[in-house]
């Protein structure tokens, strides 16, 4: 599990003007339940930048284009007293744009084509390593003297493009995939060892601030890890160390972050007296295993989900055949009803549920055989997975002389062009999986399912998942046949959307197979 270093609200009031992440929120309560207050739209507003590029672009945000032949500029930045070596540069290049063989398990490069089902073909090259003429302490010395906006990561970024331009007569348009003068994205990764209690010698990703063009091209999103994350794996199959051929999984996960994905693990879980962990750990935005989520896939534009309502179950006799999710796409969105109505605005960014069909096949595979880093597996078996999601999206804004961020208290389904808006104000999610980073901070705590949290697993026994203190989420949480979800007999009666609104319809699973399931749906 990575830092929660950069979030999505402290980089809103980066980009927003703040010169520093210490800020307050005004969490003013509008009631137990906000109700979609709706504002008065004009001609402008529209539906059709409800997806997560548009809402990054108003915080000052690019996003590494999630399908097409997106580009890569790997950095390797080496210090006096720790030089990379030839074999340390060999895996580095084959764990990002390398095959499967060429690697422990996947490169960055074919996870993503795995992943998003050949949608997306990440490209580029590791270049040859760029000397910062200090010893790896002398620079963090540096670091941690650094007042200016932004990370002091930013300012090396900088620097190092500066040299590339100057030197080598760098075409930087190799790596401009959709011609808009923004490097797709940057990765630098460093010579020296990662320290878990530095904030500097982690792995992080962040968007450049205040950035000058460089022969005409921007510096925008960029990772920064150590390449000793390369071997945290420690992976044996038989005498074979697989990772001695590279582990990318942290390489993969802070890729999920340049293409527009948050952590779905709590910054607030401290393992002694919060135990906030809304996903359980299984995911690879969660602790850095397995295959993306529906959500995730939903929100990258790679899928979408066959929406469950009256006409379609009509259709169906009720019943729906399930297959894998890893292996098919297929996947299903219950919405919320409010007096029989759907409540649903036909877009990735609203509330809803998901169900999927897990099988530890294809990328879920290795980690449902091997225990991660940090001692997580995937799930093992198949079975039936639910999901809340609430990606509602609020207009923020920045008190920048008060420090403070606040919500204006509306639920957008459509939002305006970036030109109407001021330099103080952006849109983005009113929720995150971090609690305290949520500009509403809904009180769940007397509930024994998340609220008011982006991304929450349901798991079938009924109860939160939370870390040390419950253990994380594992083959339990699958729903198996003859379980039923918000149906008398089973999970979640009382389940309610955060806005108070309910599902119209719940289901059974009435057999499952190793491939697929079939669920028998019921009005509630």
């Amino acid at each position: 599990m990575k830092k929660g270093f950069i979030s999505a609200t402290i980089l809103a009031c980066i980009s927003l003007g703040l010169t520093s992440c210490v800020f307050f929120f005004d969490n003013s309560d509008p009631g137990s339940n906000f109700s979609y207050n709706t504002p008065e739209y004009t001609s402008v507003y529209t539906s059709s930048n409800m997806n997560k590029d548009y809402l990054a672009s108003t915080i000052g945000q690019i996003h590494l284009p999630s399908t097409g032949d997106s580009r890569i500029l790997v950095i390797p930045v080496q210090f006096t007293d720790d030089e990379f070596t030839t074999y340390e540069l060999e895996t580095l290049n084959n764990s990002f744009f390398g095959s499967s063989e060429d690697t422990g398990w996947e490169s960055v490069s074919s996870y993503y084509r795995k992943s998003s089902s050949d949608q997306l073909k990440i490209q580029g090259r590791v270049i040859d390593p760029v000397n910062v003429k200090m010893t790896s302490t002398e620079f963090e010395l540096e670091a941690k003297k650094y007042t200016g906006t932004g990370n002091f990561t930013d300012t090396l970024l900088t620097d190092i493009l500066k040299f590339l331009a100057d030197s080598k007569s760098f075409d930087f348009s190799e790596f401009d995939s959709n011609n808009d003068q923004v490097i797709d994205s940057v990765w630098m990764v460093y010579s020296c060892s990662y320290d878990s209690n530095s904030d500097l010698y982690w792995a992080y990703t962040t968007w450049a601030v205040d950035t000058e063009p460089i022969n005409g091209y921007y510096a925008n999103p960029y990772s920064w890890a150590s390449i000793e994350f390369l071997y945290e794996g420690n992976y044996h199959q038989g005498n074979t160390n697989l990772t001695d051929k590279g582990d990318a999984h942290t390489f993969i996960h802070e890729t999920g972050h340049l293409l527009g994905l948050d952590d779905y693990y709590s910054y607030d879980n401290d393992n002694t007296t919060n135990f906030d962990t809304p996903v359980g750990g299984v995911d690879m935005m969660d602790f850095n295993i397995g295959d993306h989520c529906s959500f995730s896939k939903y929100l990258l534009g790679w899928v979408d989900p066959i929406v469950i309502t009256k006409e379609y179950l009509e259709e169906k006799n009720n019943e729906i055949k399930l297959t894998s999710f890893n292996e098919t796409n297929q996947f299903l969105l219950i919405p919320p009803y409010e007096n029989g109505e759907i409540k649903y605005n036909d877009t990735v960014l609203d509330e809803y549920l998901l169900v999927e069909f897990y099988t530890p096949t294809g990328l879920n595979e290795h980690d449902s055989t091997f225990k991660y880093t940090n001692g997580l597996k995937s799930y093992t078996k198949p079975g039936v997975l639910v999901y809340h999601v609430n990606a509602s999206v609020g207009r923020i804004y920045v008190r920048s002389f008060l420090g403070v961020v606040s919500w204006d208290g509306y639920v957008y389904d459509k939002l305006p062009p970036l030109s109407s808006l001021s330099s103080s104000e952006g849109y983005y999610y009113i929720f995150s999986n971090t609690r305290s980073y949520s500009y509403y901070q809904m009180d769940d705590s007397k509930s024994h399912f998340y609220r008011g949290r982006l991304l929450s697993l349901l798991s079938s026994h009924g109860r939160k998942i939370e870390g040390n203190k419950t253990g994380y989420a594992n083959d339990v949480c699958l729903y198996e046949s003859g379980d039923k979800f918000m149906l008398d007999g089973g999970v979640y009666e009382d389940f309610i959307f955060d806005d108070g609104t309910v599902p119209q319809f719940g289901f059974e699973v009435k057999s499952t197979s190793n491939d697929s399931c079939v669920l028998r749906f019921n009005s509630l």
